[in-house]
């Protein structure tokens, strides 16, 4: 009896979840996933529910992934979060999988006004709201909107939680847990993702999409960022106002984007706005580096201008420098039909430390782009470029950070959305100039002088901690926790190497102090000066390049050596 009850307690945290783990399995067996549970060695956990629920499969006439989205739909908010998460992970399912579940839905019947009230009065102070509309303005499963006033006469929108989820989330997240070390134990088909790492990805995303305090800083943040942009509204946080679960930001009013219809009527030109939502998404992505990673009809609203209004900054991406190099390399290369730069730029995107068959991927990428290259340019789907490219390194084993994949929807999003409003649209036209601006900064002496100043601050950084780190290492090789037995040949060329390194080192060193060095007296103007530069600064701009000269010609020359 104890062998045949220790999966539930492995799954159930001793029995503290076994009620709704039952209901989890018996949803799945009415549609059709037993089999799931057999391959997880969970046969007996899955017999008694049989059992204790007594059902049979419906539906046997629909395809697998319908009944899987209908599955995660009935088993609740947590399912259809991870459902709707999956959907953006093309190295994770096949085709027809991400389109059933990008179509899942988490509608649930409002909370009423009299409850809605009693979580602001729980939370704020009583009489800082004024005026809650009896209807909500939209409602979802996580919380729903209602208009107000507050005691200043401002209108505002007030988003509230839906109370008692945090609870629900918390047990279902610790089933998925659970199950996921399962799959890792006993399905090992994916070897280069990590299903408890995947379900802690998922976790930390519907935690902060809980957090309505963490919204309220990714509202404030992009406010900055667009304060003086004449064509973007966002609206204006009372972060005094705001809790984990009570958001209060300014209304913001304007027509949907996906009716251009009523667009048109209003005078506002609907091509005009896919153009103006096009450049604004490339601008948060390659320029920003902080974009809105989920754009669809609801969130975005059009006022006169045309000017677009973001709304709901629950999921956001971010994208750091050595990303969007590595992204911009990639256009460049599938734009020039070079598939060496591309693979190069895809093993730069990925995550994962092992290095791919680079012959096999560079074939493949050559079928790729003569695939999408083969017509105008106006035939190409940014989407379904974007999608293949990932699809290529989930197959050659290179692994995504989940803010690619959230690039990636964002960005279908987008060209739907322009499509909708104008069937012309070509989101690929759109970006065009928008890489030639960029490549044009990137050639530019000022683009060049930051990336060396940034270059020699960090190795300055590395050669400051260098002492402390040989310190450390020193002292635990002193300690005896590092036990080696080691054999190395060729120990005298080691040593000639690591002399030639220490050298090179050095005079990198020197190279960095006379640009910083430089640098400073030419701002600061010190004299004698020479048609108005310092002299002194241009001196130790020669001696700069004299050594990275030097460093140039020495290492072309060990190399050639080797």
């Amino acid at each position: 009896m104890a062998n045949r009850i220790s999966p539930i307690l492995r799954l159930t945290k001793a029995y503290r979840h076994l009620e709704r783990l039952t209901e989890i399995i018996r949803v799945m067996v009415k549609f059709g996933f037993g089999d799931l549970f057999d391959r997880l060695g969970l046969g007996d956990v899955l017999g008694r529910a049989r059992r204790l629920v007594g059902l049979v499969y419906l539906d046997r006439q629909q395809n697998r992934p319908r009944r899987l989205r209908r599955a995660l739909e009935e088993a609740g908010l947590v399912f259809v979060k991870l459902g709707q998460y999956l959907s953006t992970r093309q190295d994770l399912l096949p085709n027809e999988y991400l389109e059933e579940l990008s179509v899942l839905q988490d509608s649930v019947p409002p909370l009423g006004v009299e409850q809605v009230q009693k979580i602001i009065s729980d939370e704020l102070e009583d009489g800082l709201l004024l005026d809650l509309s009896p209807e909500p303005m939209a409602a979802a499963s996580v919380g729903q909107v209602h208009r107000a006033r507050l005691k200043d006469g401002s209108e505002v929108v007030v988003k509230v939680r839906r109370p008692g989820l945090q609870k629900q989330i918390t047990t279902d997240l610790e089933i998925l847990s659970e199950l996921a070390e399962l799959v890792e134990r006993h399905l090992p088909v994916l070897d280069y993702v990590n299903p408890k790492e995947l379900v802690g990805e998922f976790s930390k995303i519907l935690n902060t999409e809980l957090n309505f305090r963490l919204e309220a800083v990714n509202i404030e943040r992009f406010g900055r960022l667009y304060a003086n942009h004449p064509d973007v509204k966002i609206p204006m946080v009372h972060k005094s106002l705001c809790t984990n679960g009570i958001l209060v930001m300014e209304e913001v009013g304007g027509l949907r984007i996906d009716q251009p219809d009523n667009l048109r009527q209003a005078g506002i030109d609907p091509a005009e706005v896919a153009r103006l939502a096009a450049r604004l998404a490339l601008e948060q992505i390659v320029t920003l580096g902080f974009f809105h990673a989920d754009p669809h009809p609801g969130n975005l609203l059009v006022q006169p201008g045309p000017k677009l209004a973001f709304l709901d900054f629950g999921m956001v991406g971010t994208i750091n420098r050595r990303t969007r190099d590595s992204l911009l390399s990639l256009a460049l290369g599938i734009v020039s039909g070079n598939d060496s730069r591309v693979v190069r730029a895809m093993i730069k995107l990925s995550v994962c430390s092992g290095e791919p068959d680079r012959e096999s991927l560079e074939r493949e990428v050559g079928v790729f782009l003569e695939t999408h290259l083969s017509g105008s340019l106006k035939d190409i789907r940014l989407g379904n470029l974007l999608k293949d490219v990932l699809e290529l390194m989930s197959q050659h084993k290179l692994r995504t950070p989940q803010n690619l994949f959230l690039l990636v929807k964002a960005m279908c999003q987008y060209e739907s959305l322009g499509l909708r409003l104008d069937p012309g649209f070509n989101i690929v036209a759109e970006a065009e100039p928008v890489l030639e601006d960029i490549c044009r900064k990137r050639f530019s002496p000022g683009f060049w002088w930051e990336v060396l100043e940034r270059r020699s601050l960090e190795t300055i950084g590395v050669l400051e901690s260098l002492p402390d780190d040989l310190s450390a290492l020193w002292r635990t090789i002193k300690s005896g926790r590092i036990p080696a037995d080691l054999t190395i040949k060729h120990l005298d060329r080691l040593g000639q190497s690591v002399q030639q390194a220490s050298y090179r080192l050095v005079f990198a060193v020197v190279l960095a102090a006379l640009v910083i060095g430089s640098s400073v007296v030419i701002h600061a103007k010190v004299p004698p000066l020479w048609y108005g530069l310092p002299i002194l600064g241009l001196i130790g701009f020669l001696g700069a390049a004299v050594v990275g000269f030097w460093l140039v010609l020495d290492y072309l020359r060990k190399n050639k050596e080797l």
